[in-house]
Parts: structure tokens; C-alpha cells; sequence
């Protein structure tokens, strides 16, 4: 019976590839192109091929869509890390109950452990010696122009650094004179040594010979150590902080902490000329609380001098490390 020629189904040419033959073709030509390619730039030049007829062209009469094409040849953009806010360091970091390192604990045990051995000399027996003046040279020149010499001997420190942001410098130098400033300069009238000591029952005596016998010691209302004694008077009676055992202590652990980053690094800049002139000046206030601890004050003055002179470095270099927010403020030594 014959068929209705509508219903037969159209006959393929004997020379047209079926759509797995084509795409068989189109493998093979590509992995036989990248067996064949001497440089990297072959699978970029198969993608102009492709695009040379417009998205909707293809390779022997077989069409690809250009979403296909991207999705297979072009290479996907890998964002990069976001690198943390502080760098690590470039030394391990050994912490002794987590709180401070290893290195940080040995410097903040220098200072106590001076004025012990010195308060201990001088009770069995403190030797004669210039330094038991109150007008040696080392004492007017140096340690009561302290500050100064701290300024200068950081700032050569400073000039030789690679770091990127010497505003942080500034800024944890300016909390450390701040301090100094506060507690032995001013703080809203006297500074915060003398009015613990007027706190604590402190006076300015001075001595008036034109009063009756027996009266001649008479308290002055000078509210300042300084003041008293540019009228010759006598700072007595109240808890004399050692200003000394303050500024040694404060100064030294401001430059060590520093200078702790170029220590620990042990690189060339540790052998600079400017990282001796850091530790030649560390050494004389080293030797200037020394002597302060055998000849001047009471212990208890000296020790509560060196718990103030802790308390700034204790906070920027202990405490803010810890916090990201406040280390993006003040952020921490390096070289």
C-alpha cells in the first residue's frame, strides 16, 4: 500500500555530518590545536576564531552559544586575599600567661629589680661616692633635662626606619610626653606627683628668722616641689613620689619598646650607629636609677615612682596591642 509522501521523513544527505559528528570534529581539532601549540596564546587564538562570524557562528556548521563558549575558555578573576591589618612578625612571639612576650617581661623586670638592689646597698652599706650628690653632672645635665635627651635620642631612632606610617610614631610619642607632662610639669595647677604628695599631708616649710624662738620653721603655701624650693623652703611631710625613679623608668621602657622590633630582628639596622646611641643613653639612666635607689628616697617612694613610670607603656604596648581598634589609632612598633 503506498505511503503518503507528507508523512515519509526527509532524507539526509550522505555528505552532512550528524550534530555528534560535528561535535566530535570539534574536539578533535581542538585537542589536536593544543597538542600542536608551542605557546600559551593557542587557546586564545581558538576564541577569535570563534568570534570572527559574530556570537552566533560556529565551527563546521555547528552553532554555539556564546554564554557556552565564555563559560568553558575564559579564564575566571580570583580576588586576592584581603591582608590582615597588623603584618605578623618577623620574630616568634614567646607570651608568658598571654599577656605579655618573653622579651617585654625581661625589660619590665629591669627597672623594679634596679631599685631593690640599690635600696639594699643602701641599707647595709651605701659607699661614698659623687653620684651621692645631688649636683653632679650627670644628674643636672642629663637627668634633669630627661625628656630632652629621650626626645632627641628617638627621633634617632626614627630617622633610619622603612615603616610606611610615622604618624603612629608621633602619636605613641605624644602619649608618652603627655604623661611625663601630666604627672612631673602640670595638670590643671600642680602636677599629679605633688598634689599626691599634698594629698598625703605634704608642705612647704621655710625658715623665718625674724619670728619668736622656736617659731622660726613656718609652712609656705607653695603648692609645687618647684616652688618651695626656688624659695629655699623644705618639700617635707606628705608621700614624695621619686620623680627620678618616674622619668628613668618611663623614658627607658618608652626607647626599649621601640627599639624592641630592630632588636628582635637582628638585621642590619642593629648594628647601626643609631641603635647604639639608644642603648648608650638606656645605660646612663640605667646607672642614674641606680644611684637614685642607693642614695635618695625612701623604697616606698621609689617603688610607687616606678609604678607610675610603667602605667603609659603598660597601656600602649601591653593593652591597645590587643584591641583592633585602638592598634589602627596608635599602631605598634616595627622597623
Amino acid at each position: 500500500m503506498p505511503q503518503d509522501a507528507s508523512s515519509t521523513p526527509p532524507q539526509k544527505s550522505a555528505d552532512q555530518p550528524t550534530v555528534q559528528e560535528a561535535q566530535g570534529r570539534v574536539i578533535d581539532d581542538t585537542y589536536r590545536s593544543q597538542a600542536e601549540a608551542t605557546e600559551p596564546t593557542t587557546t586564545s587564538e581558538t576564541v577569535a576564531e570563534l568570534d570572527t562570524d559574530g556570537p552566533s557562528s560556529g565551527i563546521n556548521g555547528i552553532a554555539f552559544e556564546e554564554s557556552e563558549i565564555d563559560t568553558v575558555l575564559v579564564p575566571v578573576h580570583v580576588q586576592p586575599p584581603t591582608p590582615p591589618l597588623t603584618p605578623p612578625p618577623a620574630y616568634p612571639r614567646r607570651y608568658v600567661a598571654g599577656l605579655v612576650t618573653f622579651e617585654q617581661l625581661c625589660i619590665f623586670l629591669i627597672y623594679p629589680t634596679t631599685i631593690g638592689i640599690g635600696s639594699l646597698i643602701s641599707i647595709v652599706s651605701p659607699p661614698e661616692s659623687y653620684f651621692g650628690l645631688r649636683s653632679n653632672f650627670f644628674n643636672v645635665f642629663f637627668v634633669k633635662n630627661g625628656w630632652f635627651w629621650t626626645t632627641i635620642t628617638f627621633m634617632v631612632h626614627c630617622i633610619r626606619l622603612r615603616i610606611s606610617k610615622p604618624s603612629k610614631l608621633a602619636i605613641r610619642y605624644s602619649l608618652a610626653t603627655l604623661w611625663w607632662f601630666l604627672f612631673t610639669q602640670w595638670f590643671f595647677g600642680a602636677p599629679i606627683m605633688d598634689r599626691v604628695f599634698i594629698g598625703t599631708g605634704g608642705q612647704c616649710f621655710v625658715n623665718d628668722p625674724e619670728t619668736a624662738p622656736g617659731q622660726e620653721r613656718q609652712v609656705h603655701d607653695s603648692w609645687t616641689s618647684f616652688g618651695c624650693k626656688h624659695i629655699n623652703g623644705e618639700w617635707a611631710g606628705g608621700h614624695d613620689i621619686s620623680g627620678h625613679s618616674f622619668l628613668l623608668t618611663h623614658a627607658s621602657l618608652f626607647l626599649w619598646f621601640e627599639l624592641l622590633p630592630v632588636i628582635m630582628e637582628r638585621g642590619p639596622l642593629l648594628r647601626q650607629i643609631n641603635t647604639k646611641i639608644v642603648f648608650m643613653l638606656l645605660a646612663l639612666w640605667w646607672w642614674m636609677l641606680l644611684m637614685t635607689g642607693i642614695y635618695f628616697h625612701t623604697f616606698t617612694e621609689k617603688i610607687t615612682g616606678w609604678l607610675c613610670g610603667i602605667a603609659e607603656s603598660a597601656v600602649i604596648y601591653i593593652l591597645v596591642p590587643k584591641n583592633r581598634i585602638l592598634t589602627t589609632l596608635v599602631g605598634v612598633p616595627g622597623v
